[in-house]
Formats: C-alpha cells, structure tokens, sequence
C-alpha cells in the first residue's frame, strides 16, 4: 500500500507543481467570467432604452409607470411616456426621441387589444413594461383578496402513487445532481484521465516504464497513478467550486433562487461514490489505451471515446424522463461510464429499487478490477514492444499462448 501512495503523490506533485496546471486552472474561469462579461456588454449596448410612448384614448391609466429603484446591467428600464394625441408620438418617434409608440383605443375593455407604432418589432422588455402597466391600472380599482397570490398562481405538488416519493413542484432542482454529475465526470475524464494519459505515453516512448516497474507491480503503478489524478482533477473542482461559491456570496442577493434547492444528501453523496468509481473504470480504460498506444496523437484520438458513453443519458433524455425504469435507462445505467449520470436521472423522475442500486455498485466494482487486470497485462506488453502501437485483439491472444 505504501507504494501506491508514494506513486499516486508523485504523479499529484507532477501535475500539480507544474506552472501550465495552474495556468489552465485559472484559466477556465476567467475565460468564463470574460466571456460573460462581453456577452452581459454587447447585450446591453445593443439593448434600445430609448422610451416608449402611449396615446391613452380609452383614460385607463390613473397610475402611471412605477421608476424603480435600482437599475443596472441585469435590470434595465424602459420609460412610458403619455401623448395627448398620436400626431405628437409619431413626430417624436421620427425624430428619433422615441422607439414606437402604443395607442389604447377608446373600446379596449372590451376588446382588450392595443396598436404598437414602430419601424421594428418591440422586444420583450417593452411587451413586459406595456403589459404591467395596463394590467395595473386595469386592477386598479379591483378589491379582489388575495390579488398577489393569484397572480402567482397555484402550486402543483407530486406524489408517487406508493406514497414513497414526493416532490414539491418546482422541478428544475431535480436534475441538478445528475447535471452536476454529467459536469464534474467531464471535467474528471478531462483533466485527471488526460494527464494519466499523458504520462502513460511518454512513460512508453522515454521507457521510464521498464525502470518503474522494476520496484512496483504493474497494479500497484496503475492504482497510484489513479489515485493521484484523481486528486488532480478533485483540486481542479474544489478550487472552482471556492470562485463559485465567493460568487455566490458576492452576488447572493441576485440569486434568490438559489434558496429553492433542497438537495438529499444521501441522493448527493451516491451520486459522488458512483463519480468516483465510474472514473476509476475510466482511468484503468485509459491506461490501456496508454500502454497500447505509441503516440499522444494516437492515444488523445481515442480519449473522447471514453467521454461520449458519460454523455449517452443526455441524448436520451426524453427517456428518462418519461420512462425512467425503461429499457435503454436501465441499459446504460449497467453501462460503467455512463452509470453515475444514468441512475441520477433515473432516481430524479422515480424511485428505483435498492436491489438495482446494489447491482450498479456490483457491475462498477467487477469492470474496474477487469480493466485493471487488462491494464497489468497491457504494461507488461508495452515493455516489450514500446516502440508500436498494440491491439487489445493481440493482448488477449499473448496472455493465452503463455498461459
């Protein structure tokens, strides 16, 4: 054991120590919060604040626009100013002081329909703003109790029809496990497998393989090696998981939502143990790959192959989301890359039996200690012929012929 551990703090040490991981760390977010940023700019500048004009034939509004109080990037504000007549709108809207103008008719309670005056279609913004204040002032003089809470409307709830599985209504947040599994598999594979990848290769081509299996076991290489890239990638995630969370906390009172999510830690930490174990099966897959392979060109070609199965339930989510216990659900649930996501998904939409859990840990466990065992038989073939790409075909047929 002490030999793994001392493998997997080399490898953690390689990566981590080097000055491109942390440029590459770094580097992520702040591409995001850039491009974010020049998406938020080009939105606003392209965003016409110029005011709307209304010609209120029909002496609804009473109650003109409310000003609120804070305005900025991610709340803008369009003025509606009011014309006595609509020679004045239409002047004003040549002139350019005016983007269009929107005229009540005299007979709009009962047809409830108005004109917009324009060059271009009025953006969604505007629609809204015209919207909330007839809707105002149309309930103006309304005594209706409980007029805020109809307006939110009603609240549906879901219960399974055994009793045994409840949910409050508001499903966004029951996909956000499974999403947040889709992403950090992604960004595990990515970062942890690529690095494994990459040292496996160049182990190949410099043949510091034949020195390092000299005092450690193949497996006991391979189980290090996995163990410290995945320390690689869970640094990667922890620190972005920190910018997120300063974010947050930065920005708290804008993400009220936020405080909707009700997340079960028993349903978080099994999605987490079937992350991990999925991307042990992915790093012992990668490590073949490495072994057999003669060149990083040839082994990166190969590499999204292990990230498109983690994918599959995303392509077939319309199955699991109305047949969850489904063929093709269960299929790629029992399918070792695409666990971990799979049987989220399905545990999102319905309840799924302890029994079928257990078995998804069994499958997981079996395809990790089959690939690891490949992997052995795959290092000590690369020994031998490093200067050439194996076939997997090959390894099977010269294990027989000693056997």
């Amino acid at each position: 054991m002490k030999k793994v551990i001392d493998v997997a703090k080399y490898e953690y040490f390689k990566h981590v120590g080097k000055r491109r991981f942390w440029i590459a760390l770094l580097g992520v977010p702040v591409g995001f919060l850039l491009i974010m940023a020049l998406s938020i700019l080009f939105s606003f500048l392209s965003f016409n604040q110029d005011p709307v004009g209304y010609v209120d034939q029909a002496d609804l509004i009473t109650q003109p626009q409310q000003i609120p109080e804070k305005t900025g990037f991610l709340k803008l504000f369009i003025p509606l100013t009011p014309y006595d007549d609509e020679a004045s709108a239409r002047a004003d809207v040549e002139n350019g002081s005016l983007q269009g103008y929107l005229v009540i008719p005299a007979g709009y309670q009962s047809t409830y329909q108005v004109t917009y005056y324009a060059n271009s279609q009025p953006s969604s913004d505007v629609q809204n703003q015209i919207n909330e204040l007839l809707r105002d002032n149309l309930m103006l003089n309304q005594e209706l109790p409980y007029l805020e809470r109809i307006r939110a409307g009603s609240q549906i709830s879901l219960e399974s029809l055994d009793g045994s599985e409840t949910s409050d209504g508001t499903g966004w947040h029951r996909i956000f496990v499974p999403i947040l599994i889709g992403i950090l598999y992604f960004i595990l594979v990515m970062s942890g497998g690529g690095y494994l990848l990459q040292s496996l290769v160049e182990e190949k081509q410099n043949r510091t393989m034949e020195i390092m299996i000299t005092s450690v076991s193949p497996n006991q290489l391979m189980g290090g090696k996995t163990i410290g890239n995945l320390g690689v990638g869970l640094t990667q995630i922890l620190i972005w998981v920190l910018i997120l969370a300063l974010g947050g906390l930065i920005f708290r009172q804008r993400l009220t939502f936020l405080g909707d999510l009700n997340l079960s830690p028993g349903y978080l930490a099994l999605g987490l143990t079937l992350l991990v174990l999925a991307f042990v099966a992915a790093a012992g897959l990668l490590a073949i790959i490495g072994a057999t392979m003669s060149s990083m060109e040839e082994a990166q070609s190969v590499n999204a192959l292990i990230i498109l199965p983690a994918m599959l339930p995303f392509y077939f989510f319309q199955a699991f989301f109305t047949n969850p216990n489904g063929l093709i659900p269960r299929i790629l649930s029992y399918f070792p890359l695409s666990a971990p996501l799979s049987l989220s998904l399905r545990m999102a939409f319905t309840q799924v039996a302890t029994w079928e859990i257990v078995l998804v840990f069994v499958v997981l466990i079996a395809s990790i200690l089959l690939v690891f065992w490949l992997s052995g038989k795959a290092y000590r073939r690369g020994l031998l012929e490093y200067n050439k790409r194996l076939k997997l075909r090959d390894l099977f047929a010269k294990e027989v012929s000693h056997g």
